[in-house]
């Protein structure tokens, strides 16, 4: 799967999971995932969470790593702290930004059935 539709799963999850609408900033954040030759902005906030071709400088979290190690966030395998540790992410922005996202993924991240 591509990353960009990773990304676009996980943005439906946050829009959908009444649980995570505490977390969400009043201001906009800015994430970025670069990986390899995507390069994928998304604002976050209160009033919507979707995807955008330039971003606030003051307010970007930039995520950089393999397609791998990408949909392993994502997809709530490894956290994101986890991964800066084993050097298959590098985090360019600020400590609470990273801090919030690390929470929305882990709170967000898709959960099994055992029906």
């Amino acid at each position: 799967m591509k990353i960009q539709e990773l990304i676009q799963q996980f943005i439906e999850r946050i829009q959908t999971s009444s649980h995570l609408s505490p977390l969400l900033p009043e201001e906009r954040v800015y994430i970025r995932f670069e990986c390899e030759n995507e390069n994928i902005i998304f604002a976050l906030s209160k009033n919507g969470t979707e995807k955008k071709e330039e971003a606030d400088e003051r307010r970007l979290l930039t995520i950089r790593g393999s397609a791998e190690a990408i949909h392993a966030l994502v997809t709530g395998e490894l956290k994101l702290q986890q991964q800066m540790r084993l050097k298959e992410l590098s985090v360019a922005g600020s400590f609470r930004h990273m801090l919030l996202l690390e929470s929305i993924f882990h709170l967000g991240k898709p959960y099994l059935s055992f029906n």
